[in-house]
């Protein structure tokens, strides 16, 4: 299981607008980018992704969080499988196990 503080750096070191946009496309608004919400049936652009405080949030469903959310979210996987993967994109361990 990843400490908390691997879990925060993580949430704060990982783009979440590289993230977000790997699976739909985003548009600028005026505070943040926004986008069609993938976790509910959305005709507008209820989610919003924020560049500045690494985070989204749909309007919509309600779904919020950092990049560790989104991608448990979208992919199904569990928080100790996400924050493994990017804690080694991000060069923070260089081996799962260490996680």
């Amino acid at each position: 299981m990843p400490s908390d503080e691997l879990i925060s750096h993580i949430q704060t070191k990982a783009p979440i607008v590289n993230i977000v946009s790997a699976y739909l496309p985003l548009q600028d608004s005026r505070k943040a980018l926004k986008g069609r919400c993938p976790f509910h049936p959305d005709s507008g652009a209820s989610l919003m992704v924020s560049q500045d405080k690494n985070t989204f949030k749909c309007f919509g469903c309600g779904k919020e969080g950092g990049p560790i959310e989104f991608l448990m979210a979208i992919e199904g996987k569990s928080r100790s499988e996400i924050a493994g993967r990017l804690a080694v994109k991000l060069g923070l361990v260089h081996d799962l196990r260490a996680v």
